[in-house]
């Protein structure tokens, strides 16, 4: 197209370089030697001719119009510069033209390319990204999709009271040799995110995660066949320092755990000096600068009682007959953080309640600290409880009783992709039990988790789990072994 146009320039200039010589017509030479008498016919071609060319004139202006209109509209470059104008020129413009329309041709050519391969590669990063992060919502709010499917095979060497996830070893059972090998999924997890959605000067958002974890169906393959179980249900309104939160999330006490891949439905060292509970809570989050954090709130009073079996509306317990809910408070001070070379984090806890067993109201307080540090590649983190009756934080063994214990783990990151973590968990409980009666539990772990991309990870992990009864002499023993696969999404 600007060859056409160049063309067509240089056309223009070698016919307004003869119109001269038509205007001029046959009347004479310079040497003034008379010409034959033909001036009729010499003045009407001439007459012809300029009409011929004014009108020839006047079409190429308006297709040169129309190429320019289009030149801009479709390849969005402006080809020539400055309007197109009937005035003849010489015959030394056209040369001038032709170079201008080279220039401009040449132009176009090399931008073209690169501009397109440009729009073109973020058109499709564009659409790439709408596919991959598009959520339909009603309310039309942001919405994302996350999760994590999560593969364990593992094997007991004794009676584990949850096979993937073992956290008691229980009594072997009577004519049947102990020991288990088995594989599943129901540690995947699926959740969605809302939010950030403006709420004048705050902003609001939340999640909502659930896993198969809730049990199995009465059906001669139900193992396959995990029941999905609220893990997480909040939301939250907050600006830069201060939080509001309402919902179903980790509780103020002792939030901390250790490092794993294989205890994903419960925390690693669970019932092992770890402490472990969500539950709906309504809690105010503020940040005092200086790294300084204070959390405070009510959540519901949850005890250790409730009936082993399922049930469509369960009854009150003994944390639901006190009619009143429990309270929790902690502070924290962190320096550093995650993408730094080093970080330090430590904070201390309570949650205050009480319970209705029978007819009396009995109070009980709990109170934990914990700590998390790292610098370059090597980390340590651990918690630390004293509690009158936590059982449902998994503490006296999962028994109504007072108890204490906490855990410690190392971490050294081997490379960038690999990392090893080591630890171990004591749970006890401080005041004299029945002989049969859970006494102490204690445990220790390692593992190795190998980050093949941010999404995917294989894992191998191995615990020693062993529960002591009032007997001292009574000690179960069981050796758990888990590979782990998982693909995040």
């Amino acid at each position: 197209m600007i060859r056409q146009l160049a063309a067509i320039a240089v056309w223009l200039a070698v016919v307004a370089a003869a119109m001269p010589a038509f205007a001029k017509g046959p009347s004479g030479n310079e040497a003034g030697v008379p010409a034959p008498d033909t001036t009729g016919a010499s003045a009407a071609v001439s007459r012809v001719e300029l009409e011929v060319v004014a009108a020839e004139l006047a079409r190429l202006r308006a297709e040169v119009a129309a190429l320019r209109g289009e030149l801009a509209s479709v390849r969005g470059i402006v080809a020539v510069s400055g309007p197109v104008t009937a005035t003849p020129a010489g015959p030394a413009s056209a040369p001038a033209l032709l170079a201008a329309g080279s220039a401009s041709a040449a132009t176009v050519t090399a931008a073209q390319p690169e501009q397109a391969a440009a729009t073109v590669d973020m058109l499709r990063t564009q659409v790439e990204e709408m596919s991959q992060t598009k959520v339909e919502s009603r309310s039309r709010m942001p919405v994302r999709l996350f999760g994590a499917i999560v593969s364990n095979t593992v094997g007991n060497s004794a009676t584990a009271n949850w096979l993937e996830n073992p956290n008691i070893t229980d009594p072997d059972p009577g004519g049947m040799s102990p020991g288990s090998f088995t594989s599943t999924l129901r540690q995947s997890q699926i959740g969605l995110n809302v939010g950030p959605i403006p709420v004048g000067g705050l902003t609001a958002s939340g999640a909502v995660v659930a896993d198969f974890m809730g049990g199995v169906p009465g059906f001669v393959t139900g193992t396959v066949m995990g029941l999905p179980r609220m893990v997480y249900a909040f939301a939250r309104l907050e600006s830069e320092r201060t939080a509001l939160q309402v919902g179903q999330d980790l509780n103020l006490l002792a939030p901390r755990d250790p490092t794993s891949l294989a205890a994903q439905s419960f925390p690693l060292l669970f019932r092992s000096g770890n402490l472990y509970l969500r539950s709906p809570q309504v809690r105010l989050e503020q940040k005092l600068g200086a790294g300084l954090t204070l959390k405070g709130g009510i959540a519901a009073p949850l005890a250790a009682d409730a009936i082993n079996f399922y049930t469509f509306a369960p009854p009150a317990g003994a944390g639901e007959r006190s009619q009143r809910p429990a309270f929790e408070g902690r502070a924290d001070y962190t320096a550093g953080s995650p993408e730094a070379s080093g970080e330090f984090t430590v904070g201390v806890s309570g949650r205050y309640g009480w319970r209705k067993p029978l007819t009396e109201l009995e109070p009980a307080g709990s109170y934990a600290l914990d700590f998390n540090a790292r610098i370059g590649r090597i980390g340590a983190a651990g918690e630390f409880f004293y509690t009158d009756d936590a059982a449902e934080f998994g503490a006296g063994v999962a028994q109504p009783r007072p108890a204490k214990g906490g855990w410690v783990e190392a971490r050294a990151a081997l490379t960038s992709r690999i990392s090893t973590n080591v630890g171990v968990g004591l749970d006890q409980v401080r005041e004299t039990v029945p002989l049969g009666a859970r006494r102490e539990n204690k445990s220790a772990f390692g593992n190795v988790i190998f980050d093949l991309t941010p999404e995917v990870a294989v894992s191998m992990e191995y615990r020693w789990l062993e529960t002591q009864l009032g007997n001292a002499f009574v000690k179960r023993d069981n050796h758990h072994v888990n590979a782990v696969f998982v693909v995040r999404f």
